[in-house]
């Protein structure tokens, strides 16, 4: 049912923004705690010990209302590691019939609210339970690069949990830094030789916290991109549009007059801003963000960028 009524919502959506000028998300970014089981080096997130926090789950429902009302009908789960949340409060009992909330919990109240797709982001350092529409797991490059970035131990247990997992639309994520940009190829070549990973995208690290030791050079940025444009073009099964990832090369060209409005973050701490957290900010300038050059061309009704976008929600 919700796939029959995603398009014409999509067409409608695109109407009331585009020709009548409103300001309302398509998607949501939905931080349900920041805690963390690694603590990786280009996480601006994480908060470790007695500074870490978690919503409720009545927080959660919360702000998956408040997206819904907004216009939002895509919500992806984020963290901190999202499978770690749960709710054990007896309020939560009661609301979650008896049981524990935990993220399956939020993927099906997202589903009864009318949410078209749900989505979780997860390091698969512990076995991939999530029911949801989608799921991206990180790989930051082969085994030396990912632990150097992510802790001793990560990618053999992230690629063991990611073996053993059953999800039909299991994806990869690479966030390109200054230190992995040579594996962009050999992430590519880990997700061709697995087969439960069905596609990869990718991002630049894009300094929110205004810690610039991870940005790619432009040579680096460029050499990357060349390459994702040939696996594109050879079949490679990569989210990216092809469009976008050229915009990639030189943010300042078209950042100013993208849509970040189109999906609205709400963080761990309760905050609901109506963009990233980099919007608006110096961040700008250097945005690797994938997302923000799709939502460039979404509302210049890109063929390649929409044609790749349904595919992957569908």
């Amino acid at each position: 049912m919700a796939k029959l009524k995603a398009l014409p919502y999509y067409m409608w959506w695109f109407f009331q923004c585009r020709i009548l000028g409103r300001r309302k998300p398509l998607q949501s970014v939905v931080f349900i705690t920041d805690r963390c089981n690694l603590n990786c080096k280009h996480c601006s997130i994480v908060r470790e010990g007695r500074n870490s926090r978690s919503k409720s789950l009545a927080q959660v429902v919360d702000d998956l209302q408040y997206s819904y009302n907004q216009g939002s009908r895509i919500v992806d789960f984020q963290g901190g590691e999202p499978s770690l949340w749960t709710d054990s409060s007896d309020e939560a009992k009661v609301a979650n019939e008896g049981e524990v909330a935990d993220i399956n919990s939020l993927i099906r109240i997202a589903g009864d609210m009318g949410f078209f797709s749900t989505t979780v982001t997860t390091n698969a350092q512990a076995p991939i339970i999530a029911e949801s529409s989608l799921i991206w797991t990180s790989i930051d490059g082969d085994k030396k690069y990912h632990d150097s970035q992510r802790g001793e131990g990560a990618f053999e247990k992230s690629m063991k949990n990611i073996r053993e997992s059953t999800h039909p639309r299991l994806n990869a994520n690479m966030c390109i830094t200054s230190e992995n940009w040579q594996d962009f190829e050999k992430v590519a070549q880990i997700v061709a030789d697995t087969p439960q990973l069905k596609k990869m995208a990718f991002s630049f690290f894009t300094p929110l916290d205004g810690s610039r030791g991870l940005v790619p050079t432009p040579k680096q940025r460029n050499a990357v991109i060349d390459k994702a444009v040939a696996l594109k073009k050879s079949g490679f099964p990569l989210m990216n549009s092809l469009p976008a990832i050229e915009l990639l090369r030189d943010p300042e060209n078209y950042i100013h007059n993208t849509q970040c409005w189109i999906t609205n973050f709400i963080m761990s701490d309760g905050t609901r801003l109506p963009g990233c957290q980099g919007m608006g900010t110096d961040a700008c300038k250097e945005c690797g963000f994938g997302m923000a050059a799709e939502m460039y061309l979404l509302w210049r009704l890109s063929p390649k960028m929409i044609k790749g976008a349904l595919a992957a929600r569908s």
